[in-house]
């Protein structure tokens, strides 16, 4: 099987920011997220798309949104710039369905309504690379898993014993990004470290068209520390240890303004003050010898406080609390008859607890406990058949037990480089305690909400080609399709004039993806990148908001010399469903056509010093007027211009 590593064949092939193509020999990108356990991604039946840090600074990616959207088949939408509410979509899914993991720590946030990740805090200066896994994966990771996973995996270690880095850069609307760190590894201890600061003046975020637009710019600023460790105790032992903290603030505007307090509408006075996240783990690793097997035993701790406020008033407070413990293993048995087999079995608890107090919610205590095993295992049955199975039960105190599957496999046509995979899984988002429990004079608690349940498969194909001279193409096309079911939504009484959440949802989504890259030697790189989401509620048979039929990505990577690369990116986000404004600021429908829109990013950096780079970024280059979502102004165009410095 290893005949076919032309290149990566990064399940799915698709991800722009794949390891480069130039070495057409043993170049295997080897992930995570796909198994838990590390693994040649070829052999997987799924798609992992994999940005990694050459890419996030070739381009100028600052901050995790402009990270994610680069992606067709996740539609990002952020209310604003740096530190504003954001949400992914994945694969039509809803925003609640996307589990993100901090180097496989859970980090969505219990203390929102639907327990979502706020893409909109994270800046990128402590990320080593991205790996995405589109599908249903809870019969890995449990809850939220159903559209797919996001891993954020940071900086740690290296061949020398400090390797510092300092970035600073500046630019438009006043904005200034300072990221300084090192990593390495010193006798028995590997370690990363970095702080980072990012601080705007932003742009006003309502819409120029609207009548209440002003000139009040809305902006924002996050600040992040981030250690990883990891000590070798001999006897095959490993202490490690993580942490992260990050803090954001940002503003935003109302849609109470006006005589009539119902219009959208500038407002200085609104910000959100303060949004932390605090993230720590350590554990015990033990591997044996032989690397056949390994077993690691940690706990830890996700912390998120966040705060809304009104002419410095503090109106809204939420605070949530994820206490987590786990053991993981891996075994990479010799079985006769078997290939290169590996299995993954783990057992983890978790305890979440919120605290919100809000304007207008009655206040919320609540905690509640769950337990959770999975099994996974990929092997070989011959050198061109890879199979892959996962099962996993988790047991919630409030509603029991909940048990997900998942298999796949792919083969790879005999003599040749192409490969076909298929994948069916089952996948369910377990209902938030502020789903359950929240209660206001309109809002009567359910806490025998039920979670939501999908079932989703997939078939496609992939394959890389040697055009010779050291140039090599790969192309991928995969075929999707899920429903859901006992989704979660708010039914009003008006008899009582009051709403509860009810199981009474259903969506059917569709789609397909093509994607494609295209490596001349190791001067030009091209790739390219579709989806094709049909999203639909199941029940009326309308459209689901904000899910683009149709999007876009292309790129361009050129390196003339060694010492200077120039990056171009075209981004096209097709028309969508969404509630909708008039240019007066008034409601006008809860689901009417969006246009769609073009981007266009260009970047460049030139190393003028063997330690020192110059560079410079235009996002939005053409300063297309556009809005994501529907009454919120999208960036203009900004120039950011910075030195980067490592040794």
């Amino acid at each position: 099987m290893r005949q076919i590593s032309l290149f990566a064949l990064a399940a799915g092939i698709a991800g722009t920011g794949l390891a480069h193509a130039e070495n057409t020999e043993a170049h295997e990108t080897i992930v995570v997220t796909g198994t838990r356990a590390a693994l040649e991604a070829e052999r997987l039946p799924l798609r992992v798309d994999v940005l990694d840090r050459e890419r996030i600074e070739l381009e100028g990616i600052t901050s995790l949104n402009e990270a994610l959207e680069r992606f067709p088949g996740l539609s990002v939408v952020q209310s604003g710039g740096l530190g504003a509410t954001s949400s992914i979509f994945t694969r039509g899914t809803n925003a609640k369905h996307t589990l993100v993991l901090f180097d496989g720590i859970r980090v969505n946030d219990a203390s929102t309504p639907a327990g979502q990740f706020d893409a909109g805090q994270d800046i990128l200066g402590d990320i080593e690379r991205i790996e995405i896994a589109r599908g249903p994966l809870s019969a890995l990771y449990g809850s939220d898993a159903i559209g797919g996973v996001i891993n954020l995996i940071p900086r740690q270690g290296g061949e020398e014993a400090f390797s510092p880095w300092l970035d600073i850069s500046a630019g438009s609307f006043n904005t200034f990004r300072l990221l300084a760190g090192a990593s390495g590894t010193i006798d028995r201890f590997s370690y990363g470290l970095s702080a980072e600061r990012y601080q705007t003046d932003g742009f006003n975020v309502t819409p120029a068209r609207m009548a209440l637009s002003g000139n009040e710019r809305d902006g924002g600023e996050a600040t992040t520390l981030t250690f990883t460790g990891a000590y070798d105790l001999t006897n095959g032992f490993t202490l490690t240890g993580l942490f992260r903290h990050r803090e954001s603030a940002s503003e935003f505007d109302t849609f109470s303004g006006g005589p009539g307090f119902n219009q959208r509408a500038d407002d200085p006075g609104l910000e959100l003050p303060r949004n932390d996240q605090t993230v720590w783990r350590t554990g015990l690793d033990w591997q044996r010898a032989d690397g056949g097997f390994a077993s690691t035993l940690r706990f830890g701790e996700v912390i998120n406080d966040r705060e809304s406020a009104n002419a410095g008033v503090v109106t809204d407070v939420y605070s949530a609390r994820r206490q987590f413990a786990e053991w993981l293993n891996d075994w990479r048995p010799a079985v006769e008859g078997l290939h290169e087999a590996v299995l993954s079995l783990g057992l983890q608890t978790e305890r979440d607890s919120i605290r919100n107090d809000t304007a207008f919610e009655n206040p919320i205590s609540r905690a509640e406990r769950h337990y959770g095993a999975y099994v996974t295992g990929t092997a070989g049955l011959d050198e061109a058949f890879d199979v892959t199975a996962s099962a996993r039960i988790d047991d919630f105190d409030g509603f029991g037990t909940e048990t997900t599957w998942a298999v796949g496999g792919v083969f790879t046509l005999p003599g040749t480089a192409a490969q076909l995979f298929a994948r069916y899984g089952t996948a369910f988002k377990a209902p938030t305690l502020s789903e359950r429990f929240a209660s206001s004079a309109f809002t009567t608690p359910n806490p025998d909400l039920q979670p939501e349940t999908a079932e989703s498969w997939e078939i496609g194909a992939r394959s890389a080609f040697d055009l010779g001279e050291g140039n090599v193409a790969t192309l991928s096309l995969s075929y999707f399709e899920t429903e859901i079911d006992n989704l979660i939504e708010n039914v009003f009484d008006f008899t009582t004039s009051t709403g509860s959440n009810q199981n009474v949802g259903r969506a059917d989504i569709s789609g397909w993806e093509l994607a494609g890259t295209l490596s001349l030697g190791a001067t030009l790189q091209l790739d390219a990148d579709y989806a094709n989401v049909d999203a639909v509620n199941a029940v009326t048979g309308a459209q689901l908001l904000r899910r683009p039929r149709h999007a876009w990505s292309a790129g361009a990577r050129w390196t003339p010399v060694d010492a200077l690369s120039l990056a171009v990116r075209y981004q096209r986000t097709g028309s969508r469903r969404d509630v909708t404004y008039d240019d007066d600021g008034f409601f006008v429908s809860g689901n009417a056509p969006v246009a769609g829109y073009d981007l266009v990013h260009v970047s460049g950096q030139w190393r003028f010093h063997e330690a020192v780079t110059a560079y410079a970024t235009v996002t939005n280059a053409l300063d297309k007027t556009y809005e994501q979502p529907a009454a919120f102004a999208g960036a203009p165009r900004a120039l950011m211009v910075g030195v980067r410095a490592r040794y």
